[in-house]
């Protein structure tokens, strides 16, 4: 059931190009805002904010599972789509690529402020590439794979915690002790998922030029899930120091990005169907 939900979510993605139309986070901001007046302390704000409503969610889900199994497995579509990542992720790094290539500066960079990217701090076209490399990276990582990861570790109820965990972490009207807990919680969240992608890009990618820097970040508690993923794309394309000292990142590692997480995506749904069948 999990793998044929997963794959249906895959198809139906495909077929849209977006899960936008699941991605109704209003109930969410007004639920966030209602605790916060419940409850003065950061730690009660975050266990309400994000554990109340997959403890409610998991009790439905349990109930579906033991009486209406085709009910429950349909439920977990939708919920799957609504924990998939923010924004038309493919859309914003193929037109950032495209305005490179016809020099346009100011196009470039409003594709690189919808992924996220801090122009300010951008002085050139290489630094502008490793920042857009760095949160393309990351948006990637947590768009398909710590959603899938967790949907299949959990079912829907681990899925959506770890959406809720991130739209609570990036809620601008959060109080930054809040933000602070629940970007803890998800890095917590992403620890398993971002190692295990880096493994993927081993096998998808350059293996040598990464398993190194995998080998590296393996047991580190220390780095963020961004860091992480930048440094196993940097050994899966096969960009070494050397090179980002004197060239930087150019727009090729940005290109080669999409397709080496579409190939680690096939991977681990080849993967899911073997178990699947085990």
């Amino acid at each position: 059931m999990t793998f044929v939900a997963i794959i249906a979510v895959f198809v139906l993605v495909q077929y849209w190009g977006t899960a936008e139309a699941f991605h109704h986070d209003g109930w969410f901001r007004t639920w966030m805002k209602t605790t916060r007046k419940w409850f003065p302390q950061a730690g009660l704000q975050v266990f309400a904010q994000v554990f109340l409503p997959v403890l409610g969610l998991w009790v439905v889900l349990s109930l579906l599972k033991t009486s209406l199994v085709w009910l429950y497995f349909l439920v977990s579509i939708p919920l799957l789509l609504y924990s998939l990542g923010r924004g038309n992720y493919t859309e914003w790094l193929e037109g950032y690529c495209d305005a490179y290539h016809r020099n346009d500066n100011e196009v470039a960079c409003d594709y690189a402020e919808r992924l996220g990217v801090d122009i300010e701090s951008c002085a050139d076209w290489p630094s502008l590439h490793e920042q857009v490399l760095r949160r393309a990276g990351y948006l990637g990582f947590e768009r398909w794979f710590a959603a899938i990861f967790w949907f299949v570790i959990l079912g829907a109820v681990g899925s959506v915690l770890y959406r809720l965990a991130s739209l609570a972490s990036h809620s601008n009207g959060q109080p930054d002790e809040v933000k602070v807990l629940c970007a803890r919680l998800c890095w917590l969240l992403e620890w398993p998922v971002v190692r295990l992608l880096g493994l993927t890009f081993a096998l998808t990618g350059n293996f040598v030029g990464c398993i190194d820097y995998w080998k590296q970040c393996l047991l580190t508690t220390d780095v963020s899930t961004e860091q992480v993923m930048e440094t196993c794309i940097h050994g899966s394309l096969n960009v070494n120091s050397r090179e980002l000292s004197s060239q930087g990142i150019t727009e090729q590692e940005i290109e080669a990005l999409i397709p080496l997480l579409s190939r680690s995506l096939i991977l681990w749904l080849c993967v899911l169907a073997v178990f699947s069948v085990v």
